[in-house]
């Protein structure tokens, strides 16, 4: 079954026009300084963690300005956050993490401003609970990889669209990309004549933005399991150009498409992942596609760097993180040396009774 996430609304653009003015202002303002230096995604977040914020401080906390917030009208947020809002750890964080760098900024660059002169950054001093998984994470098998293209691809007879997303998961694990990278993976980018380590690999002709600081991200090559992908891909480029053509739609490089014809949305993704998940009764989320990859490769034998180097960690410490193989699954070269010690030891013959 498709994961389950409890959601709490307490910001509407009502409340948002009402936040105090200098909040308003000094928001606007840090997020300008921030998007010389972070993603698009990241300002996103910062704005939608302060509106959640502001609106509560609107509504519980006389809609103070932000410096004459006190440490227990801080604390009573975060309370809220985890009582009424039902924050994991993971979600407390990040909502912590941004006052704090909005408070950091405010001692950094503001200090000069009668107004925030004595500010003082008291965040730091609310305590975060420890950081836990508050999902069990999905482990998926190449049987019900097997069994879900599958299944798609006879469903693709009576509705075509359904091969483009077999060939959406068979993207996602042969390249072990996020959602957001398989879609930023276009048509003009690929040739299966621009292979790489020893022609088992596509690579793409450009990089790509993937996850990193920066507005621009971390821009990399994306390796893509050849044999795995071609044949679908074949697949489905001539249904994509025969649905762009009947809706009249001017070519674009997108490989996944709506019906009308035109480049899809990650939402449109997630609604994919929660009708898998219902036809092999398994929680299926975009993300599981990329530690499929990772478990795929180490199960076969590939290096950690080498893997590490096709993902494009900095650190091969993430392999690890993301192999889901058991130990018992994994090759264990000192096995050979216990059993041939197990073959060279005489145990002692059973006393005569």
């Amino acid at each position: 079954m498709a994961r389950e996430t409890f959601r709490k609304i307490i910001t509407t653009p009502e409340k948002i026009e009402q936040i105090e003015p200098n909040n308003k202002k000094l928001v606007d303002r840090f997020l300008r300084y921030m998007s010389q230096m972070r993603s698009e995604g990241t300002i996103k977040t910062y704005r939608s963690n302060f509106n959640i914020f502001f609106c509560w401080n609107l509504d519980y906390n006389d809609n103070k300005p932000f410096e004459q917030i006190k440490k227990l009208e801080m604390q009573d947020f975060f309370i809220f956050c985890s009582e009424e809002l039902r924050y994991s750890p993971n979600r407390y964080s990040q909502m912590h993490s941004s006052l704090s760098s909005l408070s950091t900024y405010i001692e950094n660059q503001l200090d000069e401003l009668d107004r925030y002169a004595n500010f003082r950054n008291i965040v730091p001093k609310i305590d975060k609970p420890p950081k836990e998984p508050v999902r069990k994470k999905t482990i998926i098998s190449p049987a019900q990889i097997d069994e879900l293209t599958l299944l798609l691809e006879e469903q693709s007879k009576e509705e075509p669209f359904r091969m483009q997303e077999a060939l959406y998961i068979v993207l996602s694990i042969s390249a072990g990309t996020r959602l957001n990278e398989t879609l930023r993976i276009t048509t003009d980018i690929l040739d299966e004549n621009e292979t790489a380590f020893d022609d088992l690999f596509l690579v793409t002709k450009e990089p790509i933005k993937t996850k990193g600081r920066g507005r621009q991200g971390k821009m990399l090559h994306k390796y893509i399991i050849k044999n795995l992908f071609l044949p679908w891909y074949k697949k489905w480029l001539p249904i994509r150009e025969k649905v762009m053509k009947e809706n009249n739609v001017a070519e674009h490089n997108a490989i996944f498409i709506k019906r009308n014809g035109e480049p899809i949305k990650p939402a449109t993704v997630n609604d994919w992942t929660t009708r898998w998940s219902k036809m092999i009764d398994l929680d299926i989320y975009p993300h599981s596609f990329r530690h499929y990859f990772v478990t795929y490769l180490s199960k076969i034998g590939l290096e950690a760097e080498l893997i590490q180097s096709i993902v494009g960690w900095t650190s091969s410490d993430m392999v690890a993180i993301y192999n889901d193989l058991r130990i018992d699954e994994r090759e264990w070269k000192g096995l050979g040396k216990l059993a041939e010690a197990l073959n060279e030891t005489k145990l002692p013959k059973e006393k005569n009774k």
